[in-house]
């Protein structure tokens, strides 16, 4: 009797064994868990460079009479300041804009809209590359413009 339940314990401890080195099934469609994730969206910005992102809107550069640069003409803004009486939004123009607003005269006196809403005053570099939105001359506190303008308000 003894000489059976141990053949039969025996037997069901190598049948345990066999049932764990299966071959696991295999799909063509990958784990869902494996898949690569997105890529985001990123800006390679130098360090002394302000960190620029993209537009998710449509701005405008105007004066009273013309207007002067929207869409893809803004290539991308930053936020920049530490406080919020220092703080100002600046706009990177490309390089035909650019160049167009360096044969303006320098007494104009622009501003930017953002999807049809004026946010503040603009004044441009040197070389007419960067509009610059002070907090002193936006219609709004700057960090909710900064908000809005990234897409990241509703």
């Amino acid at each position: 009797m003894k000489r059976s339940l141990l053949i039969l314990l025996s037997v069901c401890l190598c049948a345990l064994l066999f049932a764990g080195c299966g071959e696991p099934k295999t799909t063509d469609e990958p784990s869902k868990a494996t898949e690569a994730p997105t890529e985001a969206r990123y800006l390679d910005t130098p360090i002394d460079e302000p960190e620029w992102t993209l537009i998710e809107g449509k701005l405008t550069l105007e004066d009273t009479k013309y207007l002067y640069a929207e869409g893809d003409d803004f290539l991308y803004f930053a936020i920049v300041g530490a406080t919020t009486d220092t703080m100002e939004l600046r706009f990177r123009l490309n390089d035909g804009t650019a160049e167009m607003l360096s044969q303006q005269s320098p007494d104009n006196s622009y501003f930017i809209t953002f999807n049809g809403e004026r946010i503040g005053k603009a004044t441009l570099t040197e070389n007419c590359t960067v509009a610059v939105v002070k907090s002193a001359d936006a219609e709004q506190d700057i960090t909710f413009l900064a908000t809005e303008i990234r897409g990241l308000n509703g």
